[in-house]
């Protein structure tokens, strides 16, 4: 069992599909759920669900979803740290088409910024006990130039989120160990004309020690900071529930089997399986990812 350390986001997903084509501007006929969500919350529980003990540092309201949330990972047995907040839990509402693929999001996570600069200082003494920290894109600047200011032993494992959220990485490029991100979010911190093995050579350059970027249902890019690049198949699936989720799965898997001392080609093709699974589920976890726990 690994002890891993985590903060960031946590969402309550409200997932809209269409049952036909969405036509805009007025209501679609469709299907509503709701769902924990939120991707290093997503990462959280898959990491538990695969047989590691996590700590998770993250902001949750008292409103009766996020009351539900804390019920949850706490009775999965993570280890909750939580600010005081005035604020009702971040909610993200999701909008898919009939084919089940995100059209469009929108995220209120104000409550956020209640994991401050100095709350992080308070709980400095339990984030120095790990060994691997993971962290997201939404913290506040402050909080992860603290981070990575102080934090300067630990093996920081960072989630991209979205392009407008990534940049805030720009700075601590040659301070990460493990960098997981989108293909826009990638070409963001460095070039919008390099793809594939440049894209992540181009990363690699700038200090990273490990990089993996995915690409929708396209092939996964790797690299070492060695200088091993390579790529991971995807195979088309053409029937699904839900995307929601499958970046959070594809980390986990990395994550888990880094920390297990297999390569990162071995950890991403891991990653691609519990991405596939997530694929039918419809919210952001799938709990026949527990198959895969350590024994």
């Amino acid at each position: 069992m690994k002890s891993i350390l985590l903060i960031g986001g946590s969402n309550i997903d409200y997932i809209g599909t269409s049952d036909l084509h969405l036509i805009k501007k007025q209501s679609n006929i469709g299907k509503v759920s709701v769902h924990f969500g939120g991707v290093l919350r997503n990462t959280c529980e898959n990491l538990t669900r695969l047989g590691n003990s996590c700590t998770f540092i993250t902001a949750i309201g008292n409103d009766v979803y996020g009351i539900k949330m804390k019920d949850f990972m706490e009775k999965m047995g993570i280890k909750l740290v939580i600010p005081s907040t005035l604020f009702s839990s971040s909610t993200n509402i999701v909008i898919n088409d009939c084919d089940h693929i995100m059209n469009v999001g929108v995220c209120d996570d104000r409550i956020i910024n209640d994991i401050s600069l100095d709350f992080i200082k308070t709980n400095s003494s339990l984030i120095k006990e790990f060994k691997y920290l993971v962290i997201d894109a939404n913290l506040k600047e402050e909080v992860i130039d603290y981070i990575f200011s102080e934090f300067k032993e630990q093996k920081i494992i960072c989630a991209g989120i979205s392009k407008n959220k990534i940049v805030k990485f720009k700075n601590y490029l040659n301070k990460i160990f493990l960098l997981k991100c989108n293909i826009l979010e990638a070409q963001t911190l460095i070039d919008f004309d390099l793809v594939d093995q440049d894209l992540v050579g181009g990363l690699l350059a700038r200090g990273i020690k490990n990089v993996v970027v995915s690409n929708s249902s396209h092939d996964i890019y790797y690299g070492t900071d060695n200088r091993d690049i390579g790529k991971v198949m995807v195979e088309e699936i053409k029937e699904y529930e839900s995307t929601t989720g499958c970046g959070a799965a594809l980390l986990s898997g990395v994550i888990d089997n880094l920390l297990l001392g297999n390569s990162l080609k071995e950890s991403v093709i891991f990653g691609n399986k519990l991405a596939s699974l997530t694929l039918n589920c419809i919210g952001g976890t799938c709990e026949e990812i527990a198959q895969f726990a350590h024994k």
